[in-house]
């Protein structure tokens, strides 16, 4: 028998921080706010704090579930297998979104000759290969990248400083229109994206539930990645200002190429979209990942056989969209309207419904597993026992002459 899955508060959190910033810095959001656009996502991300704290909520009623088992908790068995099921396939969806993002910025920087089929066809291979190695390896991975992804961050955000780029001018006037422009930005485009993905934590809370401290780092990783998040928006905006970030495909590398110090130090592009990989490879085998496993809680599936369904569906749909800009104004403009239906307002239900119930339905189902599983220890030992008798009794036995 294969020993369970674990992995530590410390590794949730290192995981929370790369997952949130995976391709984010690839936009200027909340662009509609123009210079208030920091303060649109400052807002969106406080809010996004509160959604974090429901999302607890919810794991905490059963720390050993993941979302499918809280949906079946919740709505029972067959309701809950149909939203496990489709949840996967959702989760599936936003993955299949990050390989094009992946497959669109290679040809707009790196490799613009070669066929996005066959940029796509690699990252969803070894997105695939990650998958197959389990939540484990998963998280190890994370681990190894956060310390070159953060280091890099913070080189380039004091290049800009020491190139002079930074205007802070280009942030006034605050609040010109008021409050309002801001708040209809933040809600609800900001708040599903990027702040709600959180939902996938509902995923791998459960493998953290030895953990004491997996909700404390959550919540730490969350206020880092936020503060993160706001700064970018701002420095981005300090440099470009908002009538050029909001012409601009990506904004983040537009304001790095900028950079030139000592007239050697410069085309530092293409260390953003390093970082931009790193970012996307991160997301889209967490969300390819977590479908899998919601596949094998909802329905048995084993995650290998999962993981090869899932995979053609992630690569095929990314051939939908025919070109970036409609994958651009699908992905942000109608998806992030209907994507808090199973953000905010699922779960939202959950809570209300399940205040005291579920929670003891939990415990209920433990005591009786445990029960169940001392009884077959219990009868292995007394079948041993027997056995061990029973021999005993036959080797002593003095055999008959013929």
């Amino acid at each position: 028998m294969s020993k369970p899955e674990g992995i530590s508060a410390g590794q949730i959190g290192i995981f929370l921080i790369l997952f949130c910033i995976g391709s984010t810095p690839m936009f200027e959001l909340g662009i509609d706010a123009r210079q208030d656009s920091w303060i649109a996502l400052g807002a969106a991300a406080i809010a996004g704090l509160g959604v974090l704290w429901g999302y607890r909520t919810l794991q905490n009623r059963a720390p050993e579930e993941d979302l499918a088992g809280l949906f079946k908790l919740h709505f029972g068995r067959a309701i809950g297998t149909a939203l496990g099921l489709a949840m996967g396939l959702l989760l599936a969806y936003e993955s299949m979104r990050n390989v094009r993002d992946f497959g669109e910025l290679t040809s707009m920087t790196l490799l613009p000759e070669t066929p996005i089929w066959c940029v796509m066809l690699l990252i969803t291979g070894i997105a695939f290969y990650t998958v197959t190695k389990g939540v484990e390896t998963f998280f190890r991975i994370t681990q190894i990248l956060l310390p070159a992804l953060a280091g890099s961050y913070v080189l380039l955000l004091v290049l800009l400083l020491a190139s002079g780029r930074i205007e802070p001018d280009r942030l006034r006037p605050m609040l010109e229109n008021g409050l309002g422009p801001v708040l209809d930005t933040a809600f609800p485009d900001l708040l599903a994206f990027p702040f709600s993905q959180t939902i996938v934590l509902l995923v791998y809370w459960k493998y953290a539930a030895a953990s004491k401290r997996a909700g404390a780092a959550s919540y730490g990783a969350y206020a880092v990645v936020a503060l993160f998040l706001v700064a970018v928006n701002a420095v981005i905006m300090m440099v470009l200002g908002p009538a050029i970030a909001s012409i601009k495909a990506l904004p983040t590398l537009e304001a790095v190429e900028l950079i030139r110090l000592a007239s050697f130090i410069e085309r530092l592009d293409i260390l953003v979209t390093l970082l931009l990989y790193i970012g996307l490879y991160v997301k889209i085998s967490a969300l390819y990942l977590a479908s899998a496993l919601l596949l094998r809680s909802a329905c048995g599936l084993p995650l290998p056989a999962g993981a090869l369904m899932i995979g053609p569906i992630i690569y095929g749909a990314a051939f939908l969209e025919p070109t970036n800009t409609f994958h651009l104004w699908l992905g942000l403009e109608l998806s992030l309207k209907l994507t808090p239906i199973y953000q905010l307002l699922l779960p939202a239900l959950m809570l209300v419904m399940g205040i005291g119930w579920v929670k003891r339905k939990a415990e209920r189902q433990r005591a009786e597993g445990g029960r169940a599983g001392a009884g077959k220890t219990g009868a292995g030992k007394a079948g041993g026992a027997d056995g061990a008798k029973g021999g005993s009794r036959s080797g002593g036995e003095p055999r008959s002459s013929s």
